[in-house]
């Protein structure tokens, strides 16, 4: 089973149906329910996908999507290591460093993102919803 980690950014095309995102974005989150994958989101990542939602959808629905969500992924944790491997980051945006350790911490093997160039100095490997789903059927 595939451990990664789903970037906020792929979350929020499924939970606010971004187009021309959504599709791509739920076909790669949809492969948790087909326990091929176990998918995480980053601690914090749930936080701003929430105040994104909020100021969308209103406070009550964001929290439904948010606990609808988390029935079937879990939350990586952003800890006192998360955070200081993240400030000896080369990574250019804090967020990302973030993202990353956390997601290098939690041991997992990638993090599915559309914004692929913030994760080239990443130590766990970034990828493309597509890319993702290609890797499932080799």
């Amino acid at each position: 089973m595939k451990r990664v980690l789903f970037d906020s950014d792929v979350l929020l095309d499924v939970l606010a149906q971004r187009q021309p995102f959504v599709i791509a974005s739920a076909q790669a989150l949809n492969t948790v329910t087909q326990e091929q994958v176990q998918g995480y989101v980053s601690g914090h990542a749930v936080t701003n996908i929430f105040y994104i939602l909020r100021r969308q959808i209103g406070s009550e629905a964001a929290r439904e999507l948010l606990s609808r969500l988390l029935q079937r992924i879990q939350v990586a944790s952003v800890t006192d290591e998360v955070i200081r491997q993240a400030l000896q980051s080369s990574m250019a945006d804090f967020e990302d460093a973030v993202t990353s350790a956390a997601a290098n911490v939690a041991g997992l093997e990638m993090i599915v993102t559309r914004n692929t160039s913030d994760f080239v100095t990443s130590s766990v490997p970034a990828i493309m919803p597509e890319e993702f789903l290609a890797t499932l059927s080799e």
